[in-house]
């Protein structure tokens, strides 16, 4: 069992060169954060652009299986 651990000794912090002069509303919380930040300061949320896009893999992937299960049925 000794190696199914994870040691976070060998861990090092990485120094984060955000520009907190150039600022954006988080699109969760509306808290000004670096736009260069990937994750809120506050909310904790994503505040990169891909989170916009995922309900239209969701749509396409709804509307995909209702149209297999239509088929399936008839």
């Amino acid at each position: 069992m000794s190696g199914d651990y994870f040691d976070y000794q060998s861990v090092s912090e990485q120094d984060e060169n955000l520009d907190f002069k150039n600022l954006k509303p988080c699109p969760h919380c509306k808290k000004p954060v670096p736009a260069d930040a990937t994750l809120c300061l506050y909310c904790g949320e994503s505040v990169s652009g891909s989170h916009k896009k995922t309900w239209i893999i969701w749509v396409a992937v709804f509307v995909i299986i209702t149209f297999v299960a239509l088929i399936l049925l008839y």
